[in-house]
């Protein structure tokens, strides 16, 4: 062998593994791109998506527009006391029951499954009590023993934000929960009379006492609570809630109801128990306390469509 054919196989042994080192492999043709990655098929490029969460089914009861008038039949008997500025005994009972409360509650959508509700009641009844010792109730005096008739009224009002802050397991018949950020006010007012007590004139101004006193308190608070909700099958929930504040020795106020709701199309037949309590602050010269319960009945007609 020559040695020019022997320079030759050496630099094909040495120059030949580096060379083959220094290549890269193709990538194989059913390779996998990764995730939001593009390939090229046949002339096309082609985009893996990741799929998106399942969202939680809409349900028009959260959410929606809706109106409902309903009938409480709660049993109303307020208190009046005197509060911290009376110089004098000022307590006053109202037995008996009120008259069966109406209402009604307007809803707006506030976000998806969120909902802005706006409710409205009002109760009255009359009282007839004997004094049992002197009293001043509102500026007016009153003796023991003097007869008194009066009425009363009592109106409540809240603007509601239901807000879906929870839910378990995001399918039909899923249990919702709702926290509830709201404004409620109260107003009551009375007017009292002692008609057996003969009127009495002031010589000296000329003015007439008819025995006959009047007065109102008012209470404005926010209030926070809790939701629960739940569908099940097309035509049947139910919704426990309740929400209420107070400031230790002044003012507090709470609310609670538990209801079935049977759904017809666009309308929705609800009943349920209520219960509402309230107390005006004590820090005036008399204030009002009462706690109303008792089962009620609603019709809710919604627009949008039936689902």
């Amino acid at each position: 062998m020559s040695k020019r054919v022997l320079a030759s196989a050496l630099t094909v042994f040495i120059i030949a593994p580096f060379h083959v080192c220094g290549q890269t492999a193709p990538p194989p043709s059913d390779a996998t791109p990764p995730s939001g990655a593009t390939r090229s098929t046949s002339g096309t490029t082609t985009t893996a998506n990741t799929p998106a969460p399942p969202q939680e089914p809409y349900i028009l009861e959260d959410g929606g527009f809706s109106i409902e008038p309903f009938y409480w039949l709660n049993r109303a008997q307020p208190s009046l006391f005197g509060g911290k500025t009376a110089t004098t005994f000022g307590n006053l009972d109202y037995p008996g029951n009120a008259n069966y409360s109406v209402g009604g509650e307007i809803a707006f959508p506030a976000g998806r499954s969120n909902s802005l509700r706006i409710s409205y009641f009002r109760g009255q009844g009359n009282a007839n009590s004997t004094l049992s010792q002197n009293a001043n109730i509102f500026s007016e005096n009153y003796s023991a023993g003097d007869y008194l008739s009066a009425n009363y009224l009592i109106q409540g009002a809240k603007v509601s934000w239901d807000y879906l802050s929870y839910t378990w397991h995001k399918r039909a018949g899923a249990i919702r929960l709702k926290t509830l950020w709201e404004v409620q006010y109260v107003n009551v007012g009375t007017n009292i009379i002692a008609p057996l007590k003969e009127a009495t004139t002031d010589t000296s101004s000329g003015s007439t006492d008819f025995n006959t006193a009047q007065g109102a308190k008012n209470l404005i608070l926010p209030t926070l609570g809790l939701g629960f909700e739940q569908r099940i099958g097309h035509h049947f929930r139910w919704e426990l809630k309740g929400s209420g504040f107070g400031i230790p020795h002044r003012s507090d106020i709470w609310d609670a109801e538990g209801s079935i709701a049977i759904r017809v199309r666009q309308f929705e037949i609800l009943g349920g128990e209520k219960a509402f309590h309230f107390k005006t602050t004590p820090q005036a010269d008399q204030y009002f306390t009462d706690t109303l319960s008792g089962a009620y009945v609603g019709l809710r007609y919604y627009w949008g469509g039936a689902e």
